[in-house]
Order: C-alpha cells, then structure tokens, then sequence
C-alpha cells in the first residue's frame, strides 16, 4: 500500500507545475492504466483533488501479483509525486525483505533536500545485526558516495559503536581511504578531545605505515608532553639525528630509574676493549674479526693501563688484525693490562662535524629549522549534528 497527502498552497502549485497541470497528470495516469492492462491485470487508477488521501493497492498486474506505475515517454517528470507537510510522504514497510528495490539508470535513489538542518536521505534501524543504509556494487564503482563542496561529505555517529566502519578483503584495497589534494589539507583526520585521535592496529603485519615521496613520512608533535613514544623494540634503516640528548634509562641501587648519557664525536667511531698481559715486558692483542668487519682497521687508536706495578707500557706496532704491546725503558715485567680500541665505523662517509639542516634557537632550544618545519593545517571546526534526526 502507498499513501500520500496533496496539500494546499505552494505544494500543490509546485506539483501541477513540475507535472504540466491536471492534463498532463491524466495523460500520465491514462498511459500507467494501458501499460498495466497490456500486462493482463485489472489497473485502478484515481485521481485526487487537493487534501484527500489516495490509496492504490490491490493487485493491478498480473506478473507476480506487483503494483506497477509504469511511466514512458511525455517530459521528464516523476512518476509519482508525494507531497506530506506534516508526516512522512511515503511509508513503506515489509515483514520479510526489502521495503523498497529501485532500479535506476542514473541513480537507485536519488535524496536531496535545498532546507538547512535537513536530511536529503535517512535509514534507521532499531534491531540487533542490522544496517541502515547499505550501498554495493558488483562492478569498479562506488557503493556510498558522499559529496560536499563546504561541508561534511559523510557524517558517521555512534553512541556504542563504530562511527563509521570500512572494511576490505582484496589485494591492494583499502579498508578506510582518504584524500586531499591540496597542499594545506589532510588525507584522513582523526581527532579526540582526551583520548587516542587515531588508533591502527594489525595481528600479523605492520600497524601503520607512512610513506612520502619527497618530504616527512611521519610527523609527532607535542606542546607539553611526548612527541613520541614506543613500547617494544625500535630499528631505524638510515641515519639517526637528535638536536637534545641521547640516553639510557637504567635502574639504579635506590630502585630509581635514571639517565646514562651517550658520549658523542666528531665522526662516527666504534670501540672494543678487553684485557691482556706482558711476559718479560713483551705482550700482543688479536682484535675480534667480526668487530674489525665493522671498522677501518688501517687506522685506529690505541689506550693502554697497566694493572700492575712496572715502568709503563706502549704500543709497539698495529697492524690490520691487532698490536703488540712492550714495557717502556726495556723493562721485562709480568704484568696484565686493559685495552681499548677506536676506529672509524666502516661503511659510511665519515665527514667530520657534518652539517645538518637543523638550527637552535636561543629562547626555545633546538628546534627544525625553516626549511624542515611541517606547519600543520587548520583543521575545519568538526560537525556540529550530534544526534540523528527524526
């Protein structure tokens, strides 16, 4: 059954406008009523005057027992038109399936509305399991499309749930994607006013990945707390630049956890360090191959203490794999020692005091300079509907 109401005034001019006055309607009506009687049913077709209800039900074909308005040629008008000031203009409910199936060659269902605080196209549900409004397609085209040219193009809001939910199960999909082509604007936004803004989560691969061709792929910023923070295990492929200090948490003995700073050089340097001893003031140290794999062992450094009384000790020679050791004046001691190594990390270039494109600022401390400063856009005020209308 579908129930409509004419109304008086501006309603009914528009309708008689939009359908060409009475004539054009009896015209159409006339063209419904042969259509359905060609396919062999009994149409009942009535007309109304402003203000009465009309009512067609029955079955008025015979395919399937389906009430059919069919509508062909003449101008471009709706085939039915429901004009409601005060209720819904069309109800529709069904027991088993689907209320209504639209089929359109441009668009299924086309909502729209020109009145602010407005809703062009509105599902609802009250049962468990169940969904509002669905959109699919088999082909490669769009299932919901949202479009707006100041405003929000779709607006997701839950009181227990997702908001808005994207899921996908092909290769190279996406289950949520945003973007914006504009230098000032943002591909997605996440925001919460005391919790997480954006939280990415996966069981067996990355949680979140960020990419950028040209510039920064990931940017943490904090006024007053942490840009960043990570529980687990860090790897960093590429170098590592740091304008404050670089340190280790440790605990110490009264239960505290305190801050053990880096040493820091010109160049990038490696050491090792172990230990040794000299027989009648001669001594020699193979250095680890895998730790002379990671340095140039043509040139390296050498820091000898003795750990025992005698007249001293140096470095007799060096060669690529380790030195010799010898007690200073000819003496012939029997003495252990300790040893540490430097040497220049292999692999890299090592350029002394390398610039880096960062500068300090006398009042704030060290912060990225011009040229690596991200200015973060404005982001538009969010939506200001918090309740579904009615």
């Amino acid at each position: 059954m579908v129930q409509g109401n004419l109304a008086e005034g501006g309603s009914v001019g528009r309708m008689r406008s939009l359908l060409g006055r009475r004539r054009i309607m009896t015209a159409a009506v006339a063209g419904a009523a042969v259509a359905l009687g060609r396919m062999g049913g009994a149409a009942r077709v009535a007309e109304a005057t402003a203000g009465d209800p009309v009512t067609i039900s029955g079955n008025v074909s015979t395919v399937g027992g389906t009430t059919v308005l069919n509508k062909t040629g003449g101008s471009p008008v709706p085939t039915v038109l429901i004009l409601n000031s005060v209720q819904d203009g069309l109800a529709v409910v069904s027991s088993a399936t689907i209320g209504i199936s639209v089929l359109g060659v441009t668009y299924g269902v086309f909502g729209a509305t020109n009145t602010a605080n407005a809703t062009a196209l509105y599902g609802t549900i009250s049962a468990a399991n169940g969904f509002g409004v669905i959109g699919t397609t088999s082909a490669a085209s769009t299932g919901v499309w949202g479009n707006s040219s100041g405003g929000v193009g779709v607006l997701g809001i839950s009181g227990g749930t997702h908001a808005v939910f994207g899921s996908a199960s092909q290769p190279s999909s996406s289950g949520v994607f945003g973007k914006n082509t504009s230098a000032s604007g943002v591909g997605v936004t996440g925001t919460n006013d005391s919790g997480i803004g954006v939280q990415a989560t996966s069981q067996t691969s990355v949680g979140m990945f960020a990419t950028s061709s040209s510039s920064t792929a990931v940017v943490g910023r904090s006024t007053t707390g942490k840009a960043a923070e990570f529980f687990g295990n860090v790897e960093i492929t590429g170098d590592f630049t740091a304008s404050g200090m670089k340190s280790a948490a440790v605990k110490v003995s009264d239960g505290t956890v305190r801050r053990m700073y880096c040493l820091e050089s010109p160049v990038s340097f490696f050491e090792d360090m172990g230990s040794g001893q000299v027989t009648d003031g001669h001594g020699s140290v193979s250095l680890d191959p895998m730790f002379l794999s990671t340095v140039t062992s043509d040139e390296y450094q050498v820091y000898l203490t003795p750990e025992g009384d005698c007249r001293g000790l140096y470095v007799e020679s060096k060669t690529s794999g380790g030195f010799a050791v010898r007690e200073l004046m000819g003496g012939t001691s029997d003495v252990k020692f300790s040893w540490r190594v430097v040497a220049k990390r292999a692999g890299i270039v090592n350029e002394r005091f390398a610039p880096v494109s960062m500068s300090l600022d006398s009042k704030a401390g060290p912060k990225p300079s011009s040229q690596r400063e991200i200015q973060l856009p404005t982001l538009p005020p969010a939506p200001s509907v918090t309740t579904a209308p009615h």
